[in-house]
Order: C-alpha cells, then sequence, then structure tokens
C-alpha cells in the first residue's frame, strides 16, 4: 500500500492504554469491498508472532507494512484478536518484506519471480528506485521495455493510493472514514480534504459538519473561511430541521453561526451574506424576504409568558426566512396539491349513504355517536379529510364504517401507514391489507426516488393514511403527489401525540387552516371509560392531573433517587409485568424514555436491560458495532431510513444472528421481513429494550414502562407523556417523580414548529 510515500518512523505513539503493533500483514482472510471492514493474518514484528486482526482498511495486500492501534480481544469462536481502530501505513524496509510486498499482486506485471529479481538487482535501494528513477527496472533480467512501462504506470496508481490514505491517517482520520473519502474522490482526495474539508459533510454519510470541522483545524483551514461559514449555514439549516422546523429566520441562523464557528459576529456579519447567496444560487438554500410568520402567544395560567395552549391568542412579524432547498419545494407542492383537491368537489348519493349506514349499524350491532355518522358521512363526501381524535373515543370503528361505505360505493381503497408496526396494526383493526407508506408508493432503491407519483399515480379511487400525525413534509409531499386526480385522501392521526420526527406538523398544520374537512372525536365511550390508561390519557391532554389505581391498568410508582429509579424499571420489566401478566419481557414489554443519554436514559437503560433479560451466552457469536455488542434475541430499532435494505426508522425486530459471515447480522421484522445487515449498515441499530417516545410513535406495546424524572425537565412536555401512555395496550406504569409528571402536564407545548404551510394553502386557494 506503500510505494513512493514519504518514509516514516516505526515507532509511532498510540494513545495511552491501546495497544500497539507494528504488523506485517500475511493474508487478508475477509474483505467487504462496501465498506473496508477487513479480517487480517498479521505477523506482529516485535515476536514474530501470527495473530488475527480485524478493522477498516482501504486496498491492502500481503507485505504491506503498518502501526496498527487497537485492543487486544477474545474472540469465542477465533481466539484471541486485534480489533483495530486506526491504522499508520509504514514503508516496507527489510529485503524480505519488500519482496513479499512486490510479489503480492498488488503492482500489476510483478508476480513473486519478478520481485524477487527486482530486490536481488537493487536491494534496499528498491523502493527509491521506483520512486526517482523507474526507467532502471529494464536492467532486471526479464523486463523490457514494455513490460517496465506496465510497472511504472501501476507503481504510480499505487502510489496515489497511498499518499491519499498516508494524507488521511496523519490528519487523525479513522480508516472507516478515510476508506469512504478515498472511495468518493479517489486521488482527488487531499486536494478536496486539504481545500474544503467541508465538502466531505455534504458528499459522504457519516462525515458531518462537526467530523469535517476537526479535520479542517488539523489541516490548518482558518476559522473564518468561506468555505467554513457556507458549510456552518447548512448544518444550522440541518440542526433546525431536527427539531422539526421546516426554515430559519435570519436571526436564529446568525445566533447557531456564531454559537457554532466560535468566532467574532464582526467576522461572520461579512461572510453570511456572502455565503448565502452562494447557498441560493447553488440551489442548495432558498431565501425569502418579508414573509409574514404567525405564532401562539403563550400565556400560562397568571397570564405571563409561558406554556403554550390551544386558544391562545397569535401574533404575527415579517421575517427573512431560510429553507433548505427540497423542504421548500415539499412544503409549496404539498400547499398546492391541497389546494387543488380542495378545489374538486366529490359526487356522492345522500340517500344511498344514509340508507348503507343503517343496515350497517343494524347488521354490525354499533352504537355510533352523532358526531361519528357525521364523520362517515363527512368522509364519503369529500375529497380531502381528516378523522382525529384521542384514544377510546371510536377512531377506529369509525375508521372501519368510513372504509367499509367507501368499498360498497364500489371505490377500490388503499391503507397505508408511516412504520410497518402501524401498517401492521391497521390490518389487523381493518381485516384489511395495509402497507407502509414507502411500500404504497413503491421505492425504488436503485433510483433513489419512489414508483408513484404525478406521472404514475396510484391505481386507486381512495387512499386511507393512519398515523398521519407522523407525516413529514417531505413523505407528505411523496404521498400527495401520487394521489389520483380523481381519488380522496382520507387522513386518520391523534393530532395531540407528538408531531413527526421529521420537519414540519402537517397534520396539525391541514386541521389548523380550517381549510380541510375534519371531524375530532371527543367522547369517550362508555367501555373504554372504564380504561385508566384512557382515562388517564385524557386528563393528560386537559391539562388535568391524573387519577392513577395502584394494581389497575395505569400506575404511577414514585421514586426519586435515579439509581432507586433504574432498579424499579429492571424489577418491573424483568419479572412483575410478566409475572403478572404472562407476558414475554424482551417482545411485550417497552420501556419509554424521553432522552438517550443519561442515567435514565435509552443507552444507560438498554445496556442494563440486556445484560439482564438477554446474557451473553459462552461460544455463542457476537458483533460489536459502535460500542454495542449484538446478540441473538436481543430486540433492535432502525435508527433512519434504509431505502435500500427496506427498513425504516423507529422499525423493531429481533437479531437471528450475529456475527456470521465475517461480520454480518440477521434482523427478523414482525410483518415477515427477513433483512441481511453488514458493514456501514449494522451502526443503523440500537437496542429497543428502552427507546424514546418519539420512536414509538405508531406502535402499541402490550405493556409499557415510562420513566418521568426531573432529569428529563427540559424534555417533559405534555404531548410526549400523552404519547407515551397512549402505547400501552393493557398495561401502563409510569414511575419517578410526581413533581416531574406536574411539570410535563403543565408543559403544553415548549416549542412551536416553524412552518409556513398554512399560509401557502392560503394563497394556493386564493389564485
Amino acid at each position: 500500500m506503500f510505494p513512493g510515500s514519504a518514509s516514516r518512523t516505526e515507532n509511532a505513539a498510540g494513545n495511552p492504554g491501546e495497544a500497539s503493533v507494528r504488523a506485517e500483514i500475511d493474508r487478508v482472510s475477509f474483505r467487504n469491498a462496501e465498506n473496508g471492514w477487513t479480517v487480517l493474518r498479521i505477523r506482529n514484528c516485535d515476536d514474530n508472532s501470527t495473530v488475527t486482526a480485524t478493522g477498516h482498511f482501504a486496498e491492502i495486500r500481503p507485505g504491506e507494512l503498518f502501526q496498527m492501534f487497537g485492543a487486544w480481544a477474545n474472540h469465542p469462536t477465533y481466539g484471541r484478536q486485534l480489533k483495530v481502530e486506526r491504522s499508520v501505513p509504514l514503508r516496507p524496509s527489510s529485503r524480505a518484506a519488500m519482496e513479499r510486498y512486490l510479489g503480492s499482486g498488488l503492482i500489476h506485471g510483478i508476480g513473486p519471480k519478478t520481485a524477487a529479481r527486482i530486490v536481488a538487482h537493487f536491494g534496499e535501494d528498491t523502493f527509491k528506485i521506483l520512486d526517482d528513477n523507474p526507467g532502471c527496472l529494464m536492467q532486471v533480467k526479464s523486463i523490457n521495455k514494455k513490460k517496465a512501462k506496465a510497472i511504472i504506470e501501476a507503481w504510480s496508481a499505487q502510489k496515489a493510493v497511498s499518499d491519499v490514505m498516508m494524507f488521511l491517517s496523519n490528519h487523525g482520520i479513522s480508516p472507516t472514514f478515510a476508506t469512504r473519502i478515498f472511495k468518493a474522490y479517489g486521488p482527488d482526495a487531499i486536494n478536496i480534504v486539504s481545500g474544503n474539508p467541508w465538502k466531505l459533510a455534504e458528499d459522504i454519510d457519516g462525515i458531518g459538519f462537526l467530523n469535517a470541522d476537526k479535520i479542517a483545524q488539523r489541516v490548518g483551514i482558518a476559522p473564518n473561511s468561506p468555505h467554513r461559514v457556507r458549510a456552518g449555514i447548512l448544518y444550522a439549516l440541518g440542526q433546525s430541521e431536527e427539531r422539526g422546523h421546516c426554515y430559519a429566520t435570519d436571526p436564529q441562523l446568525a445566533d447557531i453561526l456564531l454559537a457554532l464557528l466560535q468566532i467574532d459576529a464582526d467576522d461572520i456579519a461579512p461572510l453570511m451574506p456572502e455565503a448565502l447567496t452562494d447557498l441560493n444560487k447553488s440551489g442548495h438554500v432558498v431565501t425569502e424576504k418579508n414573509v409574514l410568520i404567525v405564532a401562539p402567544v403563550a400565556r400560562n395560567a397568571a397570564g405571563q409568558g409561558g406554556d403554550v395552549g390551544m386558544g391562545d391568542g397569535v401574533e404575527s412579524t415579517r421575517e427573512t426566512v431560510h429553507y433548505s432547498m427540497d423542504i421548500l419545494v415539499a412544503e409549496s407542492n404539498v400547499a398546492l396539491l391541497v389546494g387543488r383537491m380542495l378545489q374538486r368537489p366529490v359526487t356522492s348519493d345522500g340517500p344511498r349513504i344514509e340508507h348503507w349506514l343503517n343496515r350497517y349499524t343494524e347488521a354490525s350491532g354499533t352504537q355510533f355517536s352523532t358526531a361519528q355518522l357525521a364523520a362517515v358521512r363527512a368522509a364519503a363526501a369529500s375529497r380531502m379529510f381528516i378523522l382525529t381524535g384521542g384514544p377510546g373515543v371510536g377512531k377506529t370503528t369509525t375508521a372501519n364504517a368510513i372504509i367499509r361505505l367507501l368499498k360498497a360505493m364500489g371505490k377500490t381503497v388503499a391503507l397505508a401507514a408511516p412504520t410497518g408496526r402501524a401498517a401492521q396494526r391497521l390490518s389487523e383493526v381493518a381485516a384489511e391489507k395495509a402497507r407502509t407508506i414507502h411500500r404504497l408508493l413503491e421505492w425504488q432503491p436503485g433510483a433513489a426516488g419512489f414508483t408513484r407519483d404525478e406521472t404514475n399515480p396510484l391505481a386507486c379511487d381512495v387512499v386511507i393514511v393512519d398515523e398521519a400525525s407522523m407525516l413529514d413534509i417531505r413523505l407528505a409531499d411523496a404521498l400527495i403527489r401520487a394521489v389520483p386526480e380523481r381519488a380522496q385522501l382520507i387522513l386518520i392521526g391523534d393530532v395531540d401525540q407528538l408531531p413527526s420526527v421529521g420537519p414540519g406538523n402537517v397534520l396539525r398544520d391541514l386541521i389548523d387552516s380550517t381549510k380541510v374537512p375534519c371531524a375530532r372525536l371527543t367522547e369517550i365511550f362508555r367501555q373504554a371509560a372504564t380504561s385508566g390508561i384512557v382515562r388517564s390519557a385524557h386528563a393528560i391532554n386537559n391539562g388535568e392531573a391524573p387519577s392513577f389505581t395502584r394494581g389497575g391498568d395505569c400506575e404511577f410508582e414514585e421514586v426519586e433517587n435515579g439509581e432507586d429509579l433504574r432498579q424499579r424499571v429492571r424489577d418491573l420489566v424483568s419479572r412483575e409485568i410478566p409475572h403478572r401478566m404472562g407476558l414475554d419481557p424482551i417482545t411485550d414489554v417497552q420501556v419509554l424514555t424521553p432522552m438517550n443519554r443519561g442515567e435514565l436514559g435509552t443507552q444507560q437503560l438498554n445496556l442494563e436491560l440486556q445484560e439482564l433479560l438477554n446474557p451473553r451466552r459462552n461460544g455463542e457469536p457476537t458483533l460489536t458495532r459502535g460500542g454495542i455488542e449484538f446478540r441473538r434475541r436481543d430486540k433492535v430499532i432502525q435508527n433512519s431510513n434504509n431505502y435500500d435494505l427496506g427498513v425504516f426508522n423507529g422499525d423493531i425486530g429481533t437479531v437471528m444472528q450475529a456475527g456470521v459471515e465475517g461480520g454480518k447480522m440477521i434482523v427478523a421484522y414482525p410483518d415477515g421481513r427477513v433483512v441481511r445487515y453488514e458493514g456501514e449498515h449494522i451502526s443503523e441499530l440500537r437496542l429497543a429494550y428502552a427507546i424514546t417516545v418519539h420512536k414509538s410513535q405508531g406502535s402499541e406495546f402490550p405493556a409499557v414502562v415510562m420513566p418521568v424524572s426531573t432529569q428529563h425537565w427540559i424534555m417533559l412536555q405534555r404531548n410526549l407523556v400523552y404519547t407515551g401512555l397512549t402505547r400501552a395496550r393493557r398495561q401502563a406504569v409510569l414511575v419517578g417523580s410526581m413533581k416531574a409528571l406536574g411539570h410535563a402536564v403543565r408543559n403544553q407545548s415548549s416549542l412551536k414548529r416553524q412552518t409556513l404551510l398554512i399560509g401557502r394553502l392560503e394563497q394556493a386557494l386564493s389564485r
């Protein structure tokens, strides 16, 4: 790997506590060409022993020399291994090592015999000759002019690889990222990283702005570089999206940049407009000036600024706002297409609908409320319709009646939901096949897009989407574009749950616009009213303190101390709830918590629950990625959308096999999918014994255990606790501080999402 690179000292020091081995590559046992994950046999140059090493490498051949840094581990099947965290390529210095290196097949035109002749002729000067005076190769027996030319070209090409990898290694770039960088840029990598390392954040998954910024510091680029300001703006907009916003205002963008870049405001002031101009020209960002922003005015019980509630006043200002291009396009499309739908009336036969409702009510024995019947009628007569309401108000019963009425009218109905679990649940309650929205729209990995769109719309008369509160603006855009002009669109969801993980607040915006026909069911049915889960959820949603019953289906246990609280969670999940209700502690009992970090976050709870519920078994292979050891039977959650594998953010599955076939993992999902993970895709998985409330959206679990602690103060809000509680089907136990619960109940909304969908819809309807 190292022709022509500058010589390097061979006593490179590692970090304290890590193993450091000067190693020659003996054999490449396995290599994943996609991500560079490699299993090697190496010769320890210090004691001449041969051991196995695993890690990420670019192109690698026997005979290459490295200083490897990592940790020793004992694999249950393969014995002692060096897990390489980083490696520094070294130039082979001995004649034997040079001969092995040249004869490894790395350099086209040089086999073992030719390598032996070259080293025999030039000795320890072999690499110097190849670097500086390669024409001398023709002095070696059997190397003619044609063969010498082929060898020189191959040596030069390999030198480019070596130079890049050495450069990246010297600037602290991990082998994993170095492999991705070289794969993306090839020989141009040095120029790109030296001139604009922030480009890595745009082009390479996993290298965000913060990692690129560290590389820039090592390379020595000035902190007020225009490239850095440009990349900082893109990062700031990305951070704004992660908080659910579709845009950032001028002052917000400036504040984020000041905190992010840590340079003087006077330095940013002239650079920010210039960077925004470039980003607008390149199509990455769209800036809209003098935009009317209408926002609720927060008032608490004392009339002072505080928690935001329904019915509060509004105030309006005019701002300059900045969008990522794709979000602006999505928001504009949704407004335009919804506007067009609302302007196309639906022809319906009122008397026939009434006749069908009377027959259906009699045949099914269902007692519909006046509001439910009105909702069914409105859904059948509307081009677009929204059905919303909390638990126990008959939303599912009403939705089933709508589906059956539409089918009785001779219409073809397509059912969908944002997640696999939600689609599976919709199939069960509706007794009709439902699919995820991605499957409905026929995602094509190779094309990186949906097959179904306005040019190839869905072949149906009605599209019904459940759990519509989970629709972010991008997915809503893709969905609505695929609805045929003649078709109806019905959205069903609980608007009081947490909004989508992605940017936008689509369901609430459409309801608040008052332009889309909407039915909100509020009457709790008698049978549902006996459920403590339902009663407590509605109390919380109304801003009232719920009343819990000891031994009921919804309990609260006061536990203040963090360690005591964790122990109580462990006991409830592993022993008490499974024993009392006959549930499987892994598949049926779900811990929901507001945050990932902290002693009550998902990371800590998952480690403890994994050890308790699924301890390591002797001789059974495991797989470690990103500090997580995955084991067979582990409950795992997909942490991002992976269209190539067909798994999506929030999908929960079970590990069938881990650490097989040189580092693969097989995960089964409840809807029958069996997915083979390998390489970098494994890092998209997390343990799921405990997940955040946000990740639980669209799912239901037989039993839920939810820590509610003052440690989560900043995250506690009404819709978070409400959402977590309504994920429980048979049993919910809240554990923690009544003070923390009271704060959450009072905190209606910590932050209103920044969208302009309502205003754009009004504009679309006024045209």
